[in-house]
């Protein structure tokens, strides 16, 4: 049988970041075909909720 959906496995980016007395250890993948990186992914998701609470309900 011939697969037409092929997903290559990527080993996942894994950064541990120290903020006070917690650590927290973050593992990213990076998909092919991907329009933005996770840094501008997260500037659109702040900006668009921003703009859910100025506007009147």
């Amino acid at each position: 049988m011939e697969q037409t959906n092929k997903q290559e496995a990527k080993s996942p980016i894994v950064r541990e970041y120290k903020i006070g007395d917690i650590t927290y250890i973050v593992k990213a993948v990076v998909k092919d075909g991907v329009r933005e990186d996770a840094a501008t992914k997260v500037r659109r998701l702040i900006h668009n909720d921003l703009k859910q609470e100025k506007s009147p309900v």
